[in-house]
């Protein structure tokens, strides 16, 4: 059996590594600067979810430094990292978003995300994470519903602020695994 620090860590963003949901942020902050936005957000949306996320990611300002980060988590990261560990951020928000807090945090070894026609949940991250580090190759750290999916194939489950039902859930589904649950 393989130890830690062989194993990679995958770590959503939204939820787990900042409070909140990035792709929403961007979207209010399109609509504040202009109410007439929506109007392209809905055009857009015919395009699909992933060219939505895209479209705003690409209007999107934000101050990576003054975000509303998850300290148990970047605690937890930054442990993990100083024992040589890899760690990836695989969100559904897009690749630049996640790619500007990476570089700010200096916690990551890569980043997966959100591209112009993949939205990155669900059974496409799952899918990318087995493709990329095979079935149980990976530790997985989120918050969601959406994220059981992904811990169906991780070796060890980490939750971070998930609901009582999540919890539940994950626990019901896969007893048999290491679960560590981090509250916020």
């Amino acid at each position: 059996m393989k130890n830690d620090t062989e194993v990679p860590l995958c770590v959503d963003l939204d939820g787990t590594v900042v409070f909140g949901d990035m792709s929403l942020r961007s979207f209010v902050s399109f609509i504040k600067r202009n109410p007439l936005n929506i109007f392209l957000v809905g055009l857009w949306h015919l395009r699909g979810r992933a060219f939505t996320k895209y479209m705003l990611s690409r209007h999107f300002i934000f101050d990576e430094t003054s975000l509303p980060y998850v300290q148990q988590t970047l605690d937890f990261l930054k442990k993990e990292k100083e024992k040589g560990r890899k760690i990836y951020l695989c969100t559904g928000s897009c690749v630049p978003v996640a790619l500007k807090i990476s570089r700010h945090l200096k916690l990551f070894d890569g980043i997966m995300g959100t591209k112009i026609r993949v939205n990155f949940i669900g059974k496409n991250k799952c899918d990318a994470l087995i493709k990329k580090f095979g079935e149980r190759g990976f530790d997985y750290a989120g918050n969601s519903s959406q994220d059981l999916k992904v811990w169906k194939h991780s070796r060890k489950i980490i939750i971070v602020n998930a609901s009582k039902n999540t919890v539940r859930q994950c626990r019901k589904d896969y007893g048999d695994r290491e679960i560590t649950i981090l509250d916020c």
